[in-house]
């Protein structure tokens, strides 16, 4: 189905969700940790505990995914204004094989903390509104794609998944580019420290403590100052 076709109210909620999508994880994890207390859903330090390190993996693994599709191939999509908007039309990488890696990258993080939180909140109001927003702003993202971009948007999405990947031939997809771990950095270095900061919180929420948890947090922001000091002073640059 083309993106044309979508509903009109959920191209509506993408347009203002895009607007906004830069407050929407901080505003929805602040309000579930003053409405909801963690490990309040399973019995047992046992089934928690297995939640838990299963949430940390998929934190881990979405925000790898984000660094490996930015690192391959980056799609400048961040908007012009306030609105959805595209110089170019990005479909070499691992947009070959999915069409929205980073919000595929994104779904998986927010899955990962709300198994970690462990709450029906989570569970039941935040990763829906996640999912939704993410699904939203695609279709109001396709939409704009079909009309700038026409026939040739038309064709990419006939043969590559909105969402589920399709990984047969990345190896070749990616024989052509160079990884280019500054660019990966230099773009994603906000969104490794909100993940990390986010599981630290959720953590100091449960009640941990500490050397361990003190470590992390100064671990944290000692890896954005770093991060942001060396965008500042040009080494990060690449030619992408």
């Amino acid at each position: 189905m083309k993106a044309a076709s979508s509903p009109g109210l959920v191209l509506k909620a993408g347009n203002v969700f895009f607007r906004y999508r830069n407050v929407l994880f901080p505003t929805m994890f602040l309000l579930l940790f003053l409405v909801s207390a963690p490990d309040s859903l399973l019995p047992g330090s046992l089934p928690k505990n297995a939640f838990e390190l299963a949430g940390v993996l998929l934190v881990v693994l979405g925000q790898s995914f984000r660094l490996l599709v930015i690192g391959y191939a980056y799609i400048k999509r961040g908007g012009k204004e306030g609105k959805v908007f595209a110089d170019k039309l990005v479909i070499r990488g691992f947009f070959a094989h999915t069409r929205n890696p980073m919000y595929l990258g994104n779904a998986t993080i927010v899955l990962g903390l709300c198994l970690v939180y462990q709450s029906l909140w989570a569970y039941a109001v935040v990763l829906p509104f996640f999912l939704f927003a993410y699904y939203a702003i695609v279709v109001a993202e396709e939409t704009y794609l079909s009309a700038r971009f026409g026939a040739e948007y038309d064709r990419y999405i006939r043969t590559v998944n909105r969402f589920i990947p399709d990984f047969r031939g990345l190896r070749s997809s990616l024989a052509e580019f160079r990884y280019d771990w500054r660019r990966a950095l230099r773009k994603d270095y906000g969104n490794v420290t909100l993940a990390a900061m986010t599981l630290l919180v959720i953590e100091a929420r449960k009640g941990m403590g500490g050397r361990r948890l003190l470590a992390g947090f100064v671990a944290t922001i000692f890896f954005y100052c770093l991060a942001r000091y060396l965008k500042k002073a040009g080494r990060l640059s690449s030619s992408n």
